[in-house]
C-alpha cells in the first residue's frame, strides 16, 4: 500500500535547516545554501546529523550497487537486457521481474519497482527509525497507516532485494510458518511442521485466500485439497464464514500477527524497530532472547542483502559522475576471469587464446578486445558510452599491461597414451582407459590434462550405442565386397580394416610402430584408374574424428623446401590424397619415424618432435609396387585394398539414400562415434593388423605400367631365351641386348644398372605363377636360371 504523500520531509527539513543555521551563525552571505549551512557543524543539532548522514549516504548512490536495479532498469528503459553471465544474484528472480515488466508493456502500462523517489523515502525513514528521532507526526508524510492489525510504511512499500540497501546493517525476525501455525492454534492440532511438505507454499496461500468472490471459487474443492493435509478438519480452516468473505482468512490470521508481534516487542524491551507485516526489523547488534511463545515461533534472517550467488569480477568501476576506474590488474582478472589464457612463445609476442572446453580459440586482441570488452560493459546510458570511451582510448596502453599480467602458459595438445583414448563432445570428454574397466566414461573439462583445436565434434552431444551405423556397413563392404563376413579369413579381414581405422583415430604415436596407411584399389591395373571405391570417404571419416590435414597427391612435392608449412602440432593425421604414379614413398621415411622439419616462409623453421607429428595416411588409385626384401619400406607401410563393391554407377549415397556426413542426424553420428570407441578399442587390443595381399601382380603393374618399358623389355627378355640352353641371364646379360649398336632405343636409357634387377624381379615373379612347364630361380651368382617343373 503506498499512498500520496503530501509533505517531502527531506525537502522541509533541508529548508528548516538551511534558514535555522543561516540565522543561528548571522550570515551575511548574499545567497546561503543547504551547503552553506552544512559547513557550518558548530550548529547542528543530533537530529541534524542524523539527516545530514541520510543525505551522504544516498548522494554515495547506493543504488549503483544493485544489480537488480541495473538490470531490470536497463530493460525497461532500452528494452535491452544486459548480459546476465555478469549478474551477480538470483537470476530466477531477475526473470520474474523481467515477466513483471512484460506484462505491464502488454497492457500499455509501466511496470517499475524501483523507483528513486520512493527509495530515497525508505532510507531516512528507516534512519530515523533506529537513530531515535522518528516522531509520530512524521506517519502522515511517511504513509504510515495500521489497517486492520497491519502496519503499512515506507518498508512494505520497498522491493525486498532494497530493503538492505542502508547506511547500517539490519536483520529481521519473522513468525514462522505463520499461518499454518495460527491454524494450529485455532483447530488444537500441529500440522505446521509438514503443510508445505504435502502442499507447496503457493499453493496453500492460494487456498486459503480463495473465496466466493473470486471466480471460479469451489469451496469443496478447497476442501478437498486441504484435507490433504488437516483431514476432518478442513472445514475448520476453510470455514463457510472465511469463504464468504473477501480477504477472510487474512483478517482472522493477521490479528494474530499482530497479538505476537506485540508480545515479541514487549518481551524483547523493543524501543527501536520496524514492522513488516508478520515481521520485525531490527539492528544487526539487536539481541532478541525471547523468540518461542507457545507455538508461535519466531526464526531470524541475518542477511537481508540479496546473497550473491555469482562471484564475478568486471574490468571497471564507475561512480555516480560517470567517472570510469580501471587498471591493468583489473583488466587481467577480467581476463582470466573469462578463460583468456597466453601462450608463451620462442619469439616473445603475445599470443592470446580463449579456452571453452579446453579448446583453442586464439584471439586477435589488437582488433578484437575493445570489442569483446564493450559487449560485457554492464551499463546503459551515458554510463555505458563512458566505460565504451575509456576501453577505445586503453586498448594499446592499459589494456595490453593487462595481457602481461596473465600468466603466460605453454600450449600443449591432448593427446591420448597407449592405453587411453578419448574425444572431445559437446556434452563432456568421453574416453576408456584399458588399464582399468575399459569402460567408456565421461568426465568434466577441467579433468582433462591438455588442449583441443577447433572442430566440429566439439558441437555434438555424444551417447554410447551398440548399434550398427552407416558407416561400419560401409567399411564391412570395402573391405569383402559382395562376401558375407562368415569363414574365419572374412572375419580377419573385416578385423584389419577396423584396426587400420582405430589406429588412424587413435592420436597416440609409438615409435616401434607408427606405419603410413596406404588406401588402395583391389584388382587396379593403372589403365582404367576407376576408383570410386570409398578411400575418400576413410579419409574423411578419420577428419570427423581427428584435427587433420588433407593434401592432394600433385601438390604434396617432398623435395618442395616450404612442403610442411601449414603443418601445426594440432594436426593427428596428414592426408595424402589421390598420389600419383610413381609416387616416391621412400621420401617419408623420416616424416613418418622422425621430427618433422617446418619450413614456414619467411620465417624461421620450427620442428615438430615425433609425439607430436601427424600419422600418414595416403590414398591412391594406382598400383603400390611391393619389395618383400625391403625391410624399412615395408615396417613404414601398410596398405588396404579395396573392393570394388562401390563404384561410380553404385556409390553409398545410392545405397545409404544419404551424403555421409552431410546427411546424418544425432543418433547416426551417436552411432559413427560409437564405432570409433569400438575400434580403436579393437587397435589397443590387438595392435594394427596387416592384410597380406599377394603383390607379384601389382609389382609387374607398377613397373611395366608404361608401353613403351613393357615392350623393350619383353624385346630384351625374347632375344635372350633365344639364345641361351639351357636359359640362364644376368643383369649384365639383358644391358647388353638393351644397350646393342643397333637397337635404337639404348639412347632413352630405359634400362640401367640401378633398375634392371627390380623389373626382372617384377617380370620373373609374374612369369613363375602363371607359367606351369618351368620357373626361373635367382642364384648367389647373381643370376637367374631356368628350372624345369
Amino acid at each position: 500500500m503506498d499512498n500520496t504523500i503530501k509533505t517531502d520531509v527531506m525537502n522541509d527539513w533541508k529548508a528548516e535547516f538551511t534558514k535555522r543555521v543561516q540565522n543561528e551563525s548571522k550570515s551575511r552571505k548574499e545567497t546561503f545554501t543547504f551547503y552553506d549551512a552544512w559547513q557550518k557543524e558548530k550548529y547542528h543539532t543530533k537530529r541534524d546529523k542524523v539527516f545530514l548522514s541520510v543525505v551522504k549516504f544516498l548522494n554515495s548512490e547506493p543504488l549503483q550497487n544493485s544489480d537488480y536495479v541495473k538490470f531490470v532498469s536497463c530493460y525497461i528503459t532500452t528494452g535491452r537486457k544486459l548480459n546476465a553471465k555478469y549478474f551477480r544474484n538470483n537470476l530466477e528472480k531477475l526473470n520474474q521481474y523481467y515477466k513483471k515488466v512484460d506484462e505491464a508493456k502488454a497492457k500499455g502500462e509501466t511496470f517499475n519497482p524501483f523507483s528513486v523517489k520512493r527509495y530515497k523515502r525508505y532510507v531516512l525513514f528507516m534512519v530515523l527509525k533506529f537513530s531515535g528521532e522518528y516522531t509520530s507526526d512524521l506517519d502522515q508524510a511517511f504513509g504510515v497507516q495500521n489497517i486492520e492489525n497491519r502496519e503499512y510504511n515506507p518498508l512494505t512499500n520497498i522491493p525486498s532485494v532494497l530493503r538492505g540497501e542502508l547506511p547500517f546493517i539490519v536483520k529481521e525476525y519473522d513468525i514462522k510458518r505463520a499461518f499454518p501455525t495460527f491454524i494450529d492454534i485455532e483447530i488444537m492440532k500441529e500440522f505446521r511442521h509438514t503443510v508445505y511438505d504435502i502442499i507447496d507454499k503457493k499453493t496453500f496461500a492460494y487456498l486459503l485466500n480463495s473465496n466466493a468472490t473470486n471466480k471460479g471459487a469451489d469451496r469443496n474443492k478447497i476442501l478437498k485439497d486441504l484435507s490433504k493435509v488437516y483431514g476432518n478438519d478442513a472445514d475448520k480452516v476453510c470455514t463457510l464464514e472465511r469463504f464468504n468473505t473477501k480477504g477472510g482468512a487474512f483478517l482472522d490470521f493477521s490479528k494474530y500477527e499482530k497479538e505476537y508481534i506485540e508480545r515479541f516487542v514487549t518481551e524483547n524491551n523493543l524501543v527501536h524497530y520496524v514492522r513488516l507485516h508478520d515481521g520485525i526489523f531490527v539492528l544487526a547488534e539487536t539481541e532478541c532472547k525471547n523468540t518461542k511463545f507457545g507455538t508461535v515461533e519466531f526464526s531470524i534472517k541475518e542477511c537481508i542483502k540479496p546473497p550473491i550467488e555469482n562471484k564475478i569480477v568486471n574490468f571497471y568501476t564507475i561512480d555516480q559522475s560517470n567517472k570510469v576506474y580501471t587498471s591493468p590488474t583489473m583488466y587481467a582478472e577480467f581476463f582470466i576471469q573469462e578463460k583468456f589464457l597466453r601462450i608463451s612463445t620462442p619469439d616473445d609476442k603475445i599470443f592470446l587464446l580463449r579456452d571453452t572446453n579446453n579448446v583453442v580459440d586464439f584471439f586477435n586482441h589488437n582488433t578484437d578486445i575493445v570489442a569483446f570488452l564493450k559487449e560485457n560493459i554492464i551499463e546503459f546510458g551515458n554510463s555505458f558510452d563512458a566505460v565504451a570511451d575509456t576501453i577505445a582510448r586503453e586498448n594499446f596502453s592499459v589494456v595490453k599491461q593487462g595481457f602481461l599480467l596473465i600468466p603466460s602458459i605453454e600450449l600443449n595438445y591432448y593427446s591420448d597414451t597407449k592405453n587411453t583414448f578419448g574425444l572431445p563432445f559437446k556434452n563432456g570428454f568421453y574416453y576408456f582407459d584399458m588399464n582399468g574397466d575399459g569402460q567408456i566414461k565421461s568426465k568434466d573439462y577441467t579433468d582433462v590434462k591438455g588442449f583441443f583445436a577447433p572442430h566440429e565434434i566439439q558441437s555434438r552431444e555424444f551417447k554410447y550405442t551398440d548399434e550398427v551405423g552407416m558407416f561400419e556397413q560401409f567399411l564391412i563392404r570395402v573391405s569383402l565386397g559382395l562376401k558375407e563376413p562368415e569363414t574365419q579369413e572374412n572375419e580377419s579381414t573385416i578385423e584389419s580394416f577396423k584396426t587400420m581405422f582405430g589406429y588412424l583415430c587413435h592420436n597416440y604415436k609409438d615409435a616401434t610402430k607408427n606405419p603410413c596407411i596406404v588406401l588402395t584399389d583391389m584388382d587396379a591395373d593403372d589403365e582404367t584408374r576407376n576408383g570410386r571405391r570409398g578411400k575418400t570417404l576413410i579419409s574423411k571419416a578419420v577428419q570427423e574424428v581427428q584435427e587433420s590435414i588433407i593434401k592432394g597427391g600433385k601438390e604434396f612435392d617432398s623435395g618442395y623446401t616450404h612442403v610442411f608449412a601449414d603443418l601445426e602440432k594440432k594436426h593427428n593425421v596428414y592426408i595424402i590424397d589421390d598420389v600419383p604414379a610413381g609416387f616416391k614413398y621412400d621420401d617419408l621415411y623420416t616424416n613418418i619415424l622422425g621430427d618433422i622439419s617446418c619450413q614456414r616462409k619467411g620465417l624461421k623453421a620450427e620442428a615438430i618432435k615425433f609425439k607430436d607429428a601427424p600419422k600418414f595416411a595416403i590414398t591412391s588409385n594406382w598400383v603400390v609396387p611391393y619389395d618383400e626384401k625391403n625391410a624399412s619400406t615395408n615396417g613404414r607401410f601398410m596398405e588396404y585394398k579395396f573392393t570394388n563393391y562401390y563404384t561410380t554407377r553404385h556409390t553409398p549415397k545410392d545405397e545409404f539414400n544419404c551424403v555421409f556426413f552431410q546427411d546424418w542426424n544425432a543418433d547416426e553420428w551417436n552411432r559413427f562415434y560409437s564405432f570409433v570407441f569400438r575400434c580403436v578399442k579393437l587397435f589397443l587390443q590387438k595392435g594394427i593388423i596387416k592384410t597380406e595381399y599377394n603383390k607379384t601382380v601389382d609389382n609387374y603393374k607398377a613397373y611395366f605400367s608404361n608401353d613403351a618399358i613393357h615392350n623393350e623389355f619383353h624385346n630384351c627378355i625374347s632375344v635372350l631365351m633365344s639364345g641361351n640352353t639351357p636359359f640362364e641371364f644376368t643383369v649384365s646379360d639383358f644391358l647388353r641386348v638393351y644397350n646393342d649398336k643397333e637397337n635404337p632405343l639404348r639412347f632413352e636409357k630405359m634400362f640401367t644398372t640401378k633398375n634392371t634387377k627390380k623389373l626382372i624381379d617384377a617380370w620373373v615373379g609374374k612369369f613363375n605363377t602363371e607359367n606351369k612347364d618351368f620357373y626361373f630361380q635367382y642364384t648367389n651368382r647373381r643370376k637367374w636360371i631356368k628350372i624345369q617343373n
